[in-house]
């Protein structure tokens, strides 16, 4: 359910999409912008944003230049 709607921003309600695919969809549902998830969700096993950031530290370089926010891409806290 889009948090423009009334969804919160729970591990059960919030899933992953390139940009181009969160755009489309907007504040819709999937069902309402005609749009197919590919895979059936689940909780991930392990910590995205640990995953994250150790491919980022692969990079030495760009390291002066990323923040943990700027790795992950991910500007919204989860509310339970």
């Amino acid at each position: 359910i889009p948090r423009s709607i009334g969804g919160k921003s729970i591990r059960e309600n919030v899933f992953c999409c390139c940009v181009d695919c969160n755009r489309r969809k907007g504040g819709r549902t999937p069902a309402e912008a005609r749009m197919k998830l590919i895979t059936r969700p689940k909780k991930p096993k392990w910590d995205p944003f640990s995953n994250i950031y150790i491919k980022a530290v692969r990079y030495k370089e760009w390291e002066p230049f990323l923040s943990f926010v700027d790795v992950s891409y991910w500007n919204v806290e989860l509310e339970e």
